[in-house]
């Protein structure tokens, strides 16, 4: 994961709320464990679902989680938002869900979606617009919401430079394409 002393940060992105089955669980779980065992930083929303499914599947495998989170502190992260705490390291921007994902977004070297409402759809229209072709979109296909209609998405979107847009329906070959893609683009500046 790491190339000249590099971390890759990757973003896992996805339903935070409603309902989420236990298949999609599982698959954000192995994406968070994935990239713990690739040496990679795990960045997320702070949010419940299914970023903190992967949030779970890091830490059960010893790695890094950092969450973006919405609040201004550690009381309105739990109180107002309802978000979980865990043993990820929390980063409060004070900036509510719309404005922290701009900063979780910019944060990350790829962004890996899994289902999605509404705040996922925001995610990824940011990370289109702001991530350069260095950069990489995994789509985990299969995992439903907005992450099923987003190569379509992508096909009405009339930017000239695209980050890497990567899709798999296996969650670990997903990350290990995405890793292959950011270490490619590293050692060609």
């Amino acid at each position: 994961m790491t190339n000249g002393g590099r971390k890759w940060n990757l973003a896992v992105l996805g339903s935070a709320s409603g309902k989420v089955d236990s298949i999609q669980h599982d698959q954000a779980f192995v994406i968070g464990k994935t990239i713990a065992e690739a040496g990679g930083i795990l960045l997320t929303g702070g949010c419940p679902g299914l970023p903190y499914a992967a949030v779970q599947g890091a830490m059960a495998n010893a790695g890094l989680a950092i969450g973006i989170s919405p609040a201004n502190h550690i009381i309105e992260h739990e109180e107002m938002y309802k978000y979980p705490v865990g043993k990820q390291i929390l980063i409060f921007t004070g900036m509510g869900r719309k404005g922290r994902n701009v900063i979780l977004v910019r944060s990350a070297d790829a962004c890996i979606f899994v289902g999605g409402g509404m705040g996922t759809l925001n995610e990824f229209t940011i990370a289109v617009d702001e991530l350069g072709k260095d950069k990489a979109i995994g789509i985990l296909t299969g995992s439903g919401g907005f992450a099923d209609e987003f190569p379509r998405i992508l096909g009405l979107h009339q930017k000239t430079v695209l980050p890497r847009i990567v899709q798999d329906k296996s969650p670990a070959t997903l990350v290990g394409r995405i890793l292959s893609h950011l270490h490619e683009s590293l050692n060609h500046e």
